[in-house]
């Protein structure tokens, strides 16, 4: 594989940059690129690994002193240092070896990381109308080595251009946790039955939801033009009571339990244009579980806007309506 290269799936494609281990774009039936392009090579879906407030600022007090000014992502995590393992008419597997240090507490730890993206079929029985591309990602980490104790997670990172709305349903009525300032109404929406989470690219919000909250599974709703609207569906497992790792850096600098299965965030222009539909797995630790392997679902919809609507409350168990 070259720098990148396009997989057919169903009514549409995507790309798979080997740089970053990224899928770059998804399109259904000669839509636009339904995720969000930087133009850098830098967008569309990613691995990263949690926690956040562990490795990427110099220092716990950086991070809640000033967390835009001091933040830096390591160079190996991304771009990371990818080689393609294998490749397929259907998909490619990339892999690469990274080390990093916990800002907390000095403890590092050594990883093999995994990321296996693959064209898999559309959910059976969508409405008429509605076309789909869709693809499955699989993260995979091993701790090879490090200090006792220590701790990182898969965080599987979507990117998408604004402006549309966030659904994440919930296992009930339940209030977020918010990562910065407190939320207010235009923006996230409580529901009994879902979380809505308004993106467009305003306003740096960031929201959480743990694994008994969260059913696994988020949308992205935008509307596009002359009556379509876009949903990108993402189904992944949850597991509560496993070791969640990613908290707000308000969190005690001990704390490793107790995070978020599901994550949300709306950029206000300060990185681009864009938000994220984020989820993390569960931790892998130095002298505990070693190895954790997630497989995630993405299917991308295109249509007359009704449909989509319809089939997205099918796909996932609830009413796709923006925020408002």
């Amino acid at each position: 594989m070259s720098d990148s290269q396009r997989f057919d799936s169903g009514d549409g494609a995507f790309e798979v940059s080997a740089a970053g281990a990224r899928v770059l774009s998804c399109t259904v039936a000669g839509s636009p690129n339904l995720l969000y392009d930087d133009g850098k090579g830098s967008g569309g879906d990613r691995v990263w690994v949690a926690p956040e407030v562990a490795y990427y600022w110099p220092s716990l007090k950086d991070a809640r002193e000033d967390p835009v000014g001091t933040a830096a992502t390591p160079a190996g995590i991304d771009p990371g240092t990818w080689s393609v393992a294998s490749r397929w008419e259907g998909g490619a597997s990339m892999e690469q070896s990274v080390a990093l240090a916990d800002a907390r507490d000095g403890k590092s730890i050594a990883l093999d990381m995994r990321r296996t993206v693959s064209a898999i079929d559309a959910p059976y029985g969508l409405p008429d109308g509605v076309m789909c591309t869709s693809f499955t990602v699989v993260n995979e980490m091993t701790a090879t080595g490090g200090d006792e104790g220590a701790v990182a997670a898969a965080w599987d990172v979507l990117q998408v251009p604004p402006a549309g709305t966030l659904v994440c349903p919930t296992t009930r009525r339940v209030d977020p946790r918010s990562y910065y300032e407190p939320f207010d109404g235009q923006r996230v929406k409580v529901e009994q039955e879902a979380v809505r989470f308004h993106i467009d690219a305003q306003r740096r919000v960031k929201m959480g939801l743990r694994p008994e909250h969260t059913t696994g599974r988020m949308g992205y709703y935008r509307p596009l033009t002359g009556g379509e609207s876009s949903l990108i569906v993402r189904v992944f497992p949850v597991y509560p009571g496993e070791m969640y790792v990613d908290v707000p850096r308000d969190h005690p600098a001990e704390q490793r339990s107790g995070g978020d299965a599901l994550q949300a965030y709306n950029d206000d222009g300060t990185y681009g244009a864009f938000g994220e539909m984020e989820f993390v797995a569960p931790a892998v630790v130095v002298g505990g579980c070693m190895a954790r392997h997630t497989a995630c679902v993405t299917h991308a919809l295109v249509g007359p806007d009704d449909a989509v609507r319809a089939a997205g409350a099918g796909l996932l168990g609830c009413r796709v309506n923006p925020v408002g």
